[in-house]
């Protein structure tokens, strides 16, 4: 049984991931099972492909997912990534077979660090990454998009964090990525009543960013992902890892101290000097290779 199952019931439901790369090349398209891929411009797009259970993320599609990101990452042609679900749920969670399993075999054999951390981990050192949210996102399906940069969200797309009506806890880091976003008060009323939450509210509250008509959603996410992609991929993550570094930072003396050694290091970056060159020649700077050969 799966969380569409339990859904498609008057009852809804939930939730389950991941490393980074930093290197720069042009890498090979990966066959997948579980997920879709396709490259506009400068955009690679992650589309999660089982859309009859809405999309339920397993350990494959996980590790496809992951797999994607770290190929992507170490790709000078993609600077920003755009995951959404195919037909219409984004993702409803982590399949309810697993939660059987793990109360069968025994809890002793969970592990104590799963993939969650690994997908943190992967997101803070990714290139920008938007999830495109289309529909349907339930426990996991809503977690697992907390630590990513940008949510958009189609006008039909419902969110619930699901965890206490099914009898679990949150997780993905998401007690401390949900308060951030929106605030102690929304993010316990979320959390306690494991209600759902429709596009409109959730916008209203900071959880995402945008809220667009279905048809429009992914062409708008993917246009705000090549606005980042146009511009240098060492500038955009070390600006993420300042990001992260320092919004929890009490200390604005050191939080200074991290910007201005991540400045002077990014006066040095080929980067800048194409950005000043292009200023003066009246142009526009070119700062990916890709681009300079077309």
């Amino acid at each position: 049984m799966t969380v569409y199952d339990i859904i498609s019931r008057p009852t809804p439901a939930l939730m389950d991931l991941w490393t980074p790369i930093f290197s720069s090349k042009k890498v090979l398209p990966m066959a997948h099972a579980n997920i879709l891929t396709e490259v506009r411009g400068r955009v690679g797009i992650i589309t999660l492909n089982h859309p009859d259970r809405l999309n339920p993320m397993s350990n494959e599609m996980q590790r496809e997912k992951i797999d994607q990101v770290c190929a992507w990452n170490d790709d000078e042609s993609v600077g920003a990534i755009v995951i959404t679900g195919a037909g219409r749920g984004f993702c409803s969670g982590a399949d309810i077979a697993k939660f059987e399993a793990t109360v069968h075999n025994g809890l002793s054999k969970v592990p104590i660090l799963s993939a969650d951390v690994e997908w943190i981990e992967l997101v803070r050192d990714s290139k920008p990454m938007v999830c495109a949210i289309n529909g349907v996102a339930v426990g996991l399906g809503v977690t697992f998009t907390l630590p990513c940069d940008i949510r958009v969200a189609s006008s039909e797309a419902r969110f619930s964090f699901r965890f206490a009506a099914i009898g679990l806890t949150p997780e993905y880091g998401s007690t401390h990525y949900l308060p951030h976003l929106i605030g102690m008060g929304k993010a316990m009323e979320f959390m306690l009543s494991a209600r759902f939450v429709e596009a409109q509210e959730a916008l209203d509250a900071g959880l995402v960013n945008y809220v667009y008509p279905p048809e429009d959603m992914l062409d708008k996410a993917v246009e705000l992902a090549q606005q980042m992609a146009e511009n240098p991929d060492w500038q955009l993550r070390k600006t993420k890892r300042l990001m992260h570094e320092n919004y929890m930072e009490r200390d604005l003396s050191l939080v200074v101290r991290h910007e201005r050694e991540t400045f002077r290091e990014a006066q040095g970056t080929e980067a800048h000097k194409e950005a000043l060159l292009s200023f003066r020649e009246r142009r526009k700077p070119n700062f990916h290779t890709d681009e300079a050969a077309e």
